[in-house]
């Protein structure tokens, strides 16, 4: 199983956007697919690699 995670950059201004797989047993691996981006291009990342990886994205409160 695969999730899409968009999550804010510690800069506070930028994004980060990570492909987690997660495996049976509950553990999840997280590879990073686009770091310190803007919104605009985190979203777009997101969907692009959701598409490719038939995964979901999520997005914590406070992101969106």
């Amino acid at each position: 199983m695969f999730e899409v995670r968009i999550t804010r950059h510690w800069s506070g201004d930028t994004y980060n956007v990570d492909l987690v797989s997660w495996d049976r047993n509950g553990s999840g691996m997280p590879v990073g697919k686009a770091f310190n981006v803007s919104r605009r291009k985190a979203k777009s990342e997101a969907k692009r690699v959701a598409a490719l990886y038939n995964a979901e994205i999520v997005m914590p409160e406070g992101v969106a």
